[in-house]
């Protein structure tokens, strides 16, 4: 079990920082990613009631966001225990685990740690009209009030339209493309990703115009919600980075290997290769047989070939191939809670000879495992409890 592997890693961190340690990691692997969730809360609970009430509190992250009211609903429930929090950044920490950063009271960055702008950023349809009588499709598009806003200022400034009367057109294609209603939500979550960003720093920030100055940076200085904030670009508008020693970072960095590895973070969730990898699966349905008929057949031979052709025809039952997928991980030298996707994938040939997957999703969940004893540096695990 590879949570196992990482224990040496957290007993390592802990004795060169002199405090504990929680890890949380969300997957990055391409079409089986994960976000930070609300479900999340209750595994954060049950680390917190394994480490006694302290002064001090390490948590690692790694992840591409998801929720930002979480980010402020872990960082009050460890401050409730400990008065002093650092948070770890061993990789990505964009959005919502960016938001999570700010709360704490240093922020220590690997070399290869990123953090990231906060803009909301929303999902929203528009209908695309079908052309040649083709039927219209829905599209996704994401986007936030940045862009919007931005589109408005290339209308005025770059475009150069300044009657009332186009703007307003032009706002109103812009209304027609996204929705009024998605425009409105787009606002509303820019003011609450600056209201939450502006909380968490003030935790242990009291400056309130260098609070505003970063959650303004934050917000609208980098143009890309993608973008990579380096360590050195965090320092200049003014986050509390601490660069580590060599040691913690190398633990740091085994952890997030090992969950990158066990999770397949660089190989992308395809169903058909899982389908065309198992030896039953892909025997059944990946080679097509085909038959040669000789042209200009006389219809006296063509009959009875066609009917030993239909008689030779068998029906076949393809069992679905099982999946599995790791999400996200909630861990320490005390517990360990893993969210864990369990499903089937059916594979069907069609008369073109494409084939047809389908994807059933059967359970999702946590899985919770305690280390029996993690005081005596040995690596014991008991079986995984509900």
């Amino acid at each position: 079990m590879p949570y196992i592997d990482r224990l040496v890693f957290y007993q390592e961190i802990e004795t060169l920082r002199k405090r504990p340690l929680v890890s949380y990691i969300t997957s990055s692997r391409k079409d089986a990613s994960g976000q930070m969730g609300s479900d999340v809360i209750p595994e954060f609970i049950r680390q917190l009631e394994e480490i006694p009430t302290g002064e001090f509190l390490d948590i690692l992250i790694v992840s591409n966001g998801g929720d930002p009211t979480v980010s402020w609903r872990v960082m009050s429930l460890a401050r409730e225990k400990f008065k002093h929090v650092e948070v770890l950044l061993t990789y990505t920490a964009f959005s919502a685990e960016t938001l999570l950063a700010l709360g704490a009271d240093k922020i220590v960055m690997h070399p290869f740690a990123n953090l990231g702008p906060v803009d909301a950023q929303l999902i929203g349809t528009r209908k695309i009209p079908g052309q040649a009588g083709q039927p219209d499709r829905i599209e996704n598009i994401q986007f936030g009030a940045e862009d919007i806003r931005n589109y408005l200022d290339f209308i005025k400034n770059d475009v150069g339209i300044s009657d009332q009367e186009q703007l307003q057109r032009s706002f109103e294609l812009l209304c027609k493309d996204v929705g009024s209603i998605p425009i409105g939500i787009s606002k509303r979550s820019t003011q609450l990703g600056l209201m939450m960003g502006e909380r968490l720093l003030k935790l242990h920030m009291k400056d309130d115009n260098k609070v505003k100055a970063i959650t303004e940076a934050l917000s609208k200085s980098f143009y890309h919600h993608g973008y990579p904030l380096s360590r050195t670009e965090a320092k200049k508008i003014g986050l509390p980075i601490e660069i580590s020693n060599d040691k913690v970072d190398a633990a740091m960095w085994n952890i997030w290997k090992d969950v990158e590895a066990e999770f397949k973070c660089r190989t992308p969730f395809n169903p058909l290769e899982l389908v065309m990898n198992d030896p039953t699966t892909a025997a059944l349905i990946g080679p097509v047989r085909q038959i040669q008929i000789p042209p200009n057949l006389p219809p006296q031979l063509l009959q009875p070939l066609l009917q030993q052709i239909i008689n030779a025809i068998t029906i076949v039952s393809i069992d679905p191939v099982d999946y599995e997928i790791s999400t996200a991980i909630v861990e320490s030298l005390h517990c360990h809670s893993e969210l864990k996707t369990e499903g089937k994938i059916n594979a069907t040939r069609l008369v073109d000879n494409n084939l047809a997957i389908n994807i059933m999703k059967i359970t999702e969940g946590w899985i919770y495992t305690k280390n029996v004893r993690p005081a005596a540096g040995v690596p014991v695990v008991a079986a995984p409890a509900n």
